[in-house]
């Protein structure tokens, strides 16, 4: 990779995490019980995180590079699951996708995974209110049925004692779904959802069990 292409998606993926931040911080508002709620996150170490990218995906080094792995109780079950964030390569906004791998203990001394995809996710989105640990996931949608925008799109996931990932928007009474337009500077607007738009955002961010 040369400098211009590295200078390149460095300020590509800046502009993309400064506008997945300011989404971050309507969500704040939005959802002031997740704040100070982080869940107990362990690093993994930068070798354990590259061998199993490099595994996953063929040795593509711009992603192994900045990969994270860490080591986090996802199910309440006593025991550390791994998670491992992995960028998507390209510009712009999606400099700040990832793939987002749960390897998670399933009750049998096994373990199940599942993957999902996500923007701007850090350590900060798992959270634990009131006991359980919760995945806070945001995704970027295009226009839905009352609105012309493209926007923000806020749920919350946990798993169960199986290892399946379930969503838990219920938990959290109307809030979730929460979706907010999408603009390049801070201007934050709730819209209302159709049962189209509902059905959009479930089919849009199912996650895939391997």
């Amino acid at each position: 990779m040369n400098r211009k292409t590295s200078s390149l998606i460095f300020f590509s993926a800046l502009f993309a995490i400064l506008l997945a931040f300011d989404a971050s911080a309507w969500m704040d508002q939005w959802a002031p019980e997740f704040k100070a709620a982080t869940a107990n996150v362990q690093k993994l170490s930068k070798a354990c995180v590259s061998n199993y990218v490099c595994t996953a995906l063929e040795d593509d080094e711009f992603r192994w590079k900045y990969s994270d792995g860490y080591a986090i109780d996802l199910n309440d079950d006593g025991t550390k699951d791994q998670v491992f964030i992995i960028p998507w390569m390209g510009n712009g906004l999606s400099a700040a996708g990832y793939d987002v791998h749960f390897i998670v203990s399933n009750g049998a001394k096994g373990r199940k995974k599942t993957v999902m995809q996500g923007y701007g996710v850090e350590k900060t989105d798992f959270v634990k209110v009131a006991g359980k640990t919760y995945f806070r996931h945001s995704d970027f949608f295009e226009q839905f049925e009352k609105s012309q925008h493209n926007h923000w799109v806020y749920q919350v996931f946990s798993f169960d004692k199986n290892g399946a990932m379930r969503c838990s928007n219920a938990d959290f009474v109307k809030k979730f779904p929460a979706v907010t337009i999408f603009y390049n500077n801070p201007k934050f607007k709730q819209i209302e959802l159709t049962k189209g738009d509902l059905k959009k955002i479930a089919d849009g961010t199912k996650p895939v069990t391997r």
